[in-house]
């Protein structure tokens, strides 16, 4: 209780309209506010953190707490959460940014020593640098520190799409909470909010561009390879966010590491991807219609490629399926897509444009009995000057995976 007893005012409570002039201060209010008016949603974000009983909790929070103590450090977090239930109590201090700002490691050390001499048993940061899991921190923070207490991370796109789920999938909410998330939700899309997205490569994207094409290329060594790999995981878990936010379902990053991989295993392996092979890669795993969309960006030939792998009905033969994925692409945007079958034994995959499918399907599905065990809608698109560029090459990565699976949704395949 020392988090509580020990503040020098306990009036400073989160505002659902705050008077905050930061932006980081302002979006930080509105989002503590929500946790406070909807326990549901508190209950479920606090999981996240590593505590259960979120939703059942006496709770109360507290905007930039300060200590009356001179025994301790003139260090203020953003925020304090204080939860009861019971005998068992729990708290969190929370440290947020927004805009371009970055969580600072001093201010995090600083934060957990204060968290150990309050008993106060979780430090949250929120900004707008991504991490694939709350416990993997964009920020360095000593082993010894992390281990005085529980620190996790979060990035606001990847906030605001776990609201836009929640509200998505919840079913008992009241109207007055669905309405009052909604308008937050509304809020945190506007450019104003502070909420960025990754939006563009590290410094030298272009010299690594220009060197895949040489003979001389580059390898694990070249300086600048950890930064390039740093930029792509960040780009695809903003990625990851997006997708989510556009299909309104639980998708899950895939990684050629695999599934047990912890981050430096993730990025040992992305790098000898890179300076071997000269690409980078992704995949997403819709976890519902079990589609899975593949992502590769080759930095020799300044080509990005998304192909969205779909699971064929079940019940159907090989003629019957393909007239099933003709009529269901018929009237799409699609037709300027490829469309691959990877048929059953040691044939040769058959692809074709979507717009001539209707043509072919009898070609298609000559001398096949089953249906395929995949197919693939592809996208391609190749233009050297704005795959050098920073930003152009994250608008045209997004705009194909995105566009891409737009259309497919339309065409009731994800």
């Amino acid at each position: 209780m020392k988090a509580i007893t020990e503040l020098s005012s306990q009036d400073n409570h989160p505002r659902l309209i705050p008077i905050f002039k930061q932006n980081e201060r302002r979006l930080l209010s509105i989002f503590m506010s929500m946790l406070e008016l909807v326990p549901e949603l508190r209950g479920k974000f606090f999981e996240r953190c590593g505590y259960g009983s979120g939703k059942t909790c006496q709770y109360t929070s507290f905007m930039e707490p300060e200590y009356k103590s001179s025994n301790l450090p003139d260090v203020r977090p953003d925020g304090l959460v204080h939860c009861k239930r019971g005998a068992m109590v729990w708290t969190a201090f929370i440290e947020a940014k927004s805009d371009k700002g970055a969580i600072r490691t001093e201010q995090m050390q600083d934060y957990t020593n204060l968290a150990s001499m309050l008993d106060v048993d979780t430090v949250i940061s929120i900004s707008n640098e991504f991490a694939k899991e709350p416990v993997e921190l964009p920020y360095h923070l000593p082993v010894p520190k992390r281990k005085k207490r529980h620190v996790v991370h979060f990035a606001w796109a990847e906030l605001r799409t776990f609201i836009s789920l929640f509200l998505d999938e919840t079913r008992t909410c009241s109207d007055i909470e669905r309405a009052l998330i909604s308008q937050c939700l509304q809020f945190f899309w506007e450019k104003e909010s502070g909420i960025l997205t990754y939006d563009a490569m590290p410094q030298d994207w272009s010299k690594f561009v220009e060197s895949a094409g040489t003979a001389l290329g580059f390898s694990t060594r070249t300086q600048g390879v950890t930064e390039i790999v740093h930029g792509w995981q960040q780009e695809r878990r903003d990625l990851n966010a997006k997708i989510l936010f556009e299909t309104q379902q639980s998708i899950e990053i895939r990684h050629g590491a695999g599934p047990r991989a912890d981050q430096e295993q993730r990025l040992k392996y992305d790098r000898k991807d890179l300076a071997e092979n000269y690409k980078l890669t992704t995949a997403y795993m819709f976890k519902s219609s079990k589609a899975r969309l593949r992502i590769l960006a080759d930095l020799r030939s300044c080509k990005i490629s998304a192909a969205l792998e779909i699971l064929p009905p079940g019940n159907k033969k090989a003629k019957a399926c393909v007239t099933w994925i003709s009529k269901s692409l018929e009237h799409s945007n699609l037709g300027d897509a490829k469309i691959s079958f990877d048929w059953k034994g040691r044939g040769p995959d058959v692809t074709l444009t979507v717009s001539d499918l209707n043509n072919h399907i009898d070609h298609v599905c000559e001398g096949q009995k089953d249906a395929p065990k995949k197919i693939r809608l592809i996208r391609e698109v190749q233009n050297v000057r704005r795959f050098k560029s920073r930003t152009k090459f994250i608008e045209d990565l997004e705009s194909l995976s995105l566009g891409i699976i737009r259309d497919s949704i339309e065409c009731g395949l994800v």
